[in-house]
């Protein structure tokens, strides 16, 4: 156990601990200006900041509330379900501004309620989503908060799925930001928000059939790849938008913004990011991140895909920190190749970025294993060399015999010639 702690600690004191370059005090920073009243532009595959205005001010999220009740439907149901609207829908406290106009009763598929949520931003459609995964709104409600919690959303409050004004229902651009990041890695989501338009089944005539994706900047920029916009006059402009470039995707957001500038404010924010940083490796795929003792023998833990670091092109001392978590509470006494034993926080600061499992790199049997195959391999060496003795030595004593009656038959015919020759 001593050897396991202390191969830990070193691991952990591996820690690079140098700060992160302060991107707040960077005059190009100073320069960029943008209306709303919270901005926040992260970089998808590192996961650090690049710009931030009241980060962590709490503000309400209007129609980007979305993103969060297409994720968890995408998660927790089934693209073919086939969902039936409830009379919720004629609660005009509940249902109103933009809609599809559902009707209690009608049909639809879970994939074109999507459509209608994430590009139209129907809110009758968010309500009958939630229902449908939740069971009920106030259950589906309080799925939203845990989820944001697991993604570290914790300044984030949901009171409805869809956005609409309401008492309580807050959330940051820090928050927002890592709500999208979460929900862009999920490939189903991703191709929801990055499609233009899609029409949908209805069984009625006269009823909207084509959904037209809201996100003027997919429209504007072929680099732009989703997310969601909102608007009421609480929350004002709202917009969160990916945009990917050489291999680069950043994700940006807008809170409060007066007016429709919000839009070349989300692509000054973009070409900050872009001219202003740069991506690069940290750690290659396969670096031993620590080392553990296994069974007495020494294990390195590796990673299988690269951690990468964004920083600012003129800077070449910032860096991240990484810290080792063990997923084991015991001494292990053996351990397979591939095997996750541990993990790799990766922080910038003291703020997670992510978190990546670290994999043994070469097997170790454990000690009764090879005890008993060292036991058997002596036991069957020292056998076969009695085997072999013993083998030998009836060889040898028959050699002996055979010569002694071969002796004793010369002798006995000598005896006979005499006794012949003196007859």
């Amino acid at each position: 156990m001593l050897k396991l702690i202390t191969a830990f600690i070193l691991a952990i004191s591996m820690m690079l601990s140098i700060a992160p370059a302060a991107f707040a005090e960077d005059a190009s920073f100073q320069k960029l200006q943008i209306n709303g009243e919270g901005a926040y532009l992260i970089d998808v595959v590192s996961g650090q900041t690049l710009y931030m205005k009241n980060p962590d001010k709490q503000l309400a999220p209007a129609s980007t509330t979305k993103i969060m009740t297409g994720l968890l439907a995408i998660e927790n149901g089934n693209l073919n379900d086939i969902v039936t609207p409830s009379s919720s829908l004629l609660n005009n406290k509940l249902v109103y501004g933009t809609q599809i106009y559902l009707e209690p009763g009608e049909k639809l598929p879970l994939r074109d309620l999507l459509y209608a949520l994430l590009l139209n931003s129907a809110n009758d459609a968010a309500v009958v989503i939630a229902e449908h995964i939740g069971s009920d709104l106030n259950n589906f409600v309080d799925m939203m908060n845990q989820r944001a919690r697991e993604i570290g959303a914790n300044q984030t409050n949901f009171i409805n799925p869809s956005g609409l004004t309401e008492k309580g229902q807050m959330t940051t651009p820090r928050d927002l930001a890592l709500i999208a990041r979460e929900a862009y890695k999920n490939p189903i989501f991703a191709e929801y928000v990055r499609t233009k338009t899609q029409a949908i089944s209805r069984s009625k005539t006269d009823i909207p059939t084509l959904m037209v994706n809201e996100n003027k900047l997919l429209w504007r920029d072929s680099a732009v790849d989703g997310i969601k916009p909102g608007y009421t006059a609480a929350a004002q402009n709202c917009l969160v938008a990916s945009v990917t470039k050489d291999g680069r995707q950043f994700i940006g957001v807008i809170l409060k913004s007066p007016g429709k500038e919000i839009y070349t404010d989300m692509q000054a924010m973009f070409e900050y990011g872009f001219t202003q940083f740069k991506q690069t490796v940290f750690k290659p795929s396969g670096a031993i991140i620590a080392t553990i003792t296994v069974n007495n023998e020494p294990v390195h833990l590796t990673i299988d895909r690269p951690i990468y670091m964004t920083q600012k092109i003129d800077d070449e001392n910032s860096t991240l920190n990484l810290r080792v978590i063990p997923t084991f509470s015991s001494p292990l006494r053996t351990i397979n190749e591939g095997q996750v034993v541990a993990q790799v926080e990766v922080l910038e600061g003291n703020t997670l970025l992510s978190t990546l499992p670290l994999k043994s790199a070469r097997t170790v049997l454990p000690p009764t294993l090879t005890s008993g195959l060292r036991s058997n391999y002596l036991s069957w060496t020292t056998g076969l060399m009695v085997v072999i003795a013993v083998f030998a030595l009836l060889i040898s004593r028959k050699i002996l015999a055979d010569r002694r009656w071969r002796r004793e038959m010369r002798l006995t015919r000598r005896r006979y010639q005499f006794r012949e020759s003196r007859d």
